[in-house]
């Protein structure tokens, strides 16, 4: 019982030595496509914490439908293979659609729930990718399934080609 007590202790200090940062923010359809394929309003909740020392900040995304239906995904900013797709004029980049060398978000979906899903059919995506253009519109590009990598015999790690029957939604928001 002591050490339970001892672990419950220690988990209220972590959380208050590093609270988590949260942004709800309201995102407005920009376009007639995304009003139809999720709504005209959708709720974007960002948590962001401190990871340990010496690694990147843990970041939370939830999508909430104005159902109550509710999809997370964790940022995908810990491996080299992510860091690789999302710089500049990456393979998300590309799979975007988006010109030049624009830098884009990968959020990896946290949670299988078939209930929760309100786009990318019933299981939801299984990634998506993020992207804020100048115009302050948000681009969300919904993954059937994660992007893969390959080493190359000179040791340069590389994006595979990815389908375009694997995107399975593209949304635009505007910040409401």
């Amino acid at each position: 019982m002591r050490a339970l007590a001892a672990i419950a202790s220690l988990a209220a200090l972590a959380a208050c030595v590093s609270p988590a940062q949260i942004t709800t923010t309201q995102l407005l359809a920009a376009d007639a496509a995304t009003s139809l394929a999720v709504g005209e309003r959708v709720t974007q909740i960002v948590s962001s914490r401190e990871g340990g020392e010496g690694q990147d900040a843990i970041v939370s995304l939830s999508l909430r439908h104005a159902d109550g239906r509710a999809l997370s995904f964790q940022e995908g900013n810990h491996t080299p293979n992510d860091l690789i797709a999302t710089g500049a004029g990456g393979a998300l980049a590309q799979i975007m659609g988006l010109p030049g060398e624009e830098t884009t978000r990968l959020f990896h979906a946290t949670a299988a729930d078939s209930q929760n899903a309100f786009f990318c059919g019933p299981d939801g995506p299984a990634a998506i990718g993020t992207y804020e253009g100048a115009d302050g519109v948000l681009q969300i590009v919904g993954l059937r399934q994660a992007i893969a990598f390959e080493t190359r015999a000179d040791g340069v790690t590389e994006a595979l080609p990815y389908s375009p029957d694997q995107v399975c939604a593209r949304l635009r928001f505007r910040r409401g």
